[in-house]
């Protein structure tokens, strides 16, 4: 039923008295109403968005926000409330962009910037976060949160004499500021004083009032800490303790969220594979002609997390005709359409050409909007660990692509799994317990096995403890099997890295090239035990000792 003029004027005025008399509540209730009556102003789509959201409807909720910012793209506050409404619901790179919008509208528009400082933050864009801090900070100087901020992204780029700067302000004007202690301790560990950070890291454990995120911080800074002192044992149950944390706080979302785990799906896939017929996947489906009309090389870089295939990225993309695809995964909802039973499998091996090419084509066109460049004359370098799960699609639909794939020894990469804190999704879920990860360990390596028997790859095997011990000469069979010649420029790798560390691995490689992370299993003696008979398979595979 529609309203009349005079009636929809009344109750727009009742909806906006409301809203600013702080009855939120009411507003929001008369909002639904208006616009099941045909009332479409931005700030009823607001509000009714904000109430479907609160009824469990993010989606529908975020659709009338989007409806909204059409409506009045001029409108900075209706961006900021679109961008937090897609951060509430975990879409934290579209929320990011829709506040950029805001403050490109309005640019002093405080709670925009505080909103997008923080998940530039979460996202690991430290430079940008950086910045909307310091523009926090210039507004209200007085914001102990920014300046603890500040000090807790100086400490992550090494600058322990910053963090110490900012951290300092932030207690003078909030003495015991969380941020800022921690900001401290990791300063204490950067100048060389782990006992120091230790010392810190129990006060704070003290506090009564401490959340588990905040838990689960402390315990990460104490175990590296402890780490460094030598103190293994002390650290193995620290880093236990923080990934028990995070698996009661990611459990109830996983077993929503996620029909198989990822553990599961390694092993169903090598059991699929291994009872498919070969002559079945020995013939391609077509050449990939999308690549060929490019005039691009095409490589994957795959294997297991902290393998070493950071390092080898890092190494390649310093290269002039390399263009690195860097942890953005293009290829994962193709695969699982044709990866998630026994039936789309074979499916798989019977691909015609002309199916496959409307496959090539989409991630083609993915390629080209992820790097915004050209890419004739390029080596594309598609780089994420865990693609070894869909060798399959990646044998069928790119019959030309190169695989490099990075070994480790086995000991070193479980452990380092379960040592290093990741953003926790459902694979870096199953690496939360160390048997859980040696398990993932072995069926992703064992349908890595399979894979490489069954499907025509070429694929070229890079050991990172020859990568950090015998650089130039195994870069250099590298860049032979993928085609390229060696560039002198390549041994200065780490002047091209950029400010901003996305991974655990990117952190650690800004000190270049060390041998520090080769046999840390050793250290860590009996606590290895309980994975030890679960990966000597994988050590003998490879070759370790």
């Amino acid at each position: 039923m529609s309203l009349s003029p005079q009636a929809a004027e009344l109750l727009f005025e009742n909806i906006v008295a409301s809203f600013q008399q702080g009855q939120r509540e009411e507003a929001m209730r008369l909002s639904v109403s208006a616009l099941e009556q045909g009332l479409d102003e931005p700030l009823v789509l607001l509000l009714a968005g904000e109430s479907l959201e609160q009824d469990g409807r993010g989606p529908e909720g975020i659709a009338l926000l989007r409806e909204a910012a059409e409506i009045a793209p001029e409108e900075a506050e209706v961006w900021f409330c679109l961008g937090t409404m897609r951060i509430r619901q975990g879409l934290e790179e579209e929320g990011l962009a829709d506040l950029k919008t805001a403050l490109s509208l309005q640019a002093n528009l405080l709670p925009a910037l505080t909103s997008a400082a923080a998940a530039s933050y979460r996202l690991g864009h430290l430079t940008d976060a950086q910045s909307y801090y310091r523009q926090i900070v210039a507004l209200d100087p007085n914001s102990a949160d920014s300046l603890a901020a500040l000090a807790a992204i100086a400490a992550r780029q090494r600058n322990a004499g910053e963090a110490r700067k900012m951290a300092s302000r932030a207690l003078a004007l909030h003495p015991g500021n969380f941020s800022a202690e921690m900001a401290i301790g990791r300063a204490d560990l950067l100048d060389g004083d782990p006992d120091s950070t230790c010392a810190r890291m129990n006060q704070l454990l003290a506090r009564p009032e401490l959340d588990n995120d905040a838990r689960v911080a402390i315990l990460d800074l104490r175990a590296e800490a402890l780490d460094t002192l030598d103190q293994t044992d002390a650290a193995f149950l620290d880093y236990a303790s923080r990934n028990a944390l995070l698996t009661q706080k990611f459990a109830p979302r996983m077993a929503r969220e996620v029909s198989e785990r990822y553990v599961d799906r390694a092993r169903r896939l090598a059991n699929s594979l291994s009872h498919q017929a070969p002559q079945a996947w020995q013939d391609t489906a077509g050449p990939d002609t999308a690549a060929a009309a490019a005039g691009c090389r095409h490589i994957f870089l795959l294997s297991f997390p902290r393998s070493g295939t950071t390092l080898l990225e890092k190494v390649l993309s310093s290269h002039s005709a390399m263009l690195t695809l860097e942890e953005v995964d293009l290829l994962s909802d193709i695969a699982s359409e044709w990866l998630d039973s026994d039936a789309q499998i074979s499916a798989l091996a019977q691909l015609a050409p002309e199916q496959a090419a409307q496959y090539r084509e989409r991630y083609w066109q993915r390629v080209r909007e992820a790097t915004g460049a050209g890419l004739q004359g390029k080596t594309v370098l598609d780089k994420l660990p865990l693609h070894t799960l869909s060798l399959p699609v990646i044998a069928k639909l790119f019959p030309g692509a190169r695989v490099l794939f990075a070994v480790r020894d086995p000991r070193d990469v479980v452990l380092s799994c379960f040592r290093r804190r990741f953003q926790i999704n459902p694979a870096m879920f199953e690496l939360l317990d160390i048997e859980g990860a040696a398990r993932f360990y072995h069926e992703v390596m064992n349908l890595a096995e399979i894979s490489r028997a069954l499907l025509p790859l070429g694929v070229h095997e890079v050991r990172h403890e020859q990568v950090v011990e015998r650089f130039e000469q195994t870069i250099r069979s590298v860049l032979q099997f993928i085609g390229l010649e060696w560039e002198p420029g390549m041994l200065r790798f780490t002047d091209a890295l950029p400010a901003d560390p996305r991974t655990p691995s990117d952190m650690q490689l800004r000190r270049g090239l060390n041998a520090d992370g080769l046999g840390q299993w050793r250290r860590y003696g009996a606590k290895m035990t309980p994975v030890m008979a679960a990966l000597e398979p994988w050590v003998q595979r490879y070759g370790y000792e």
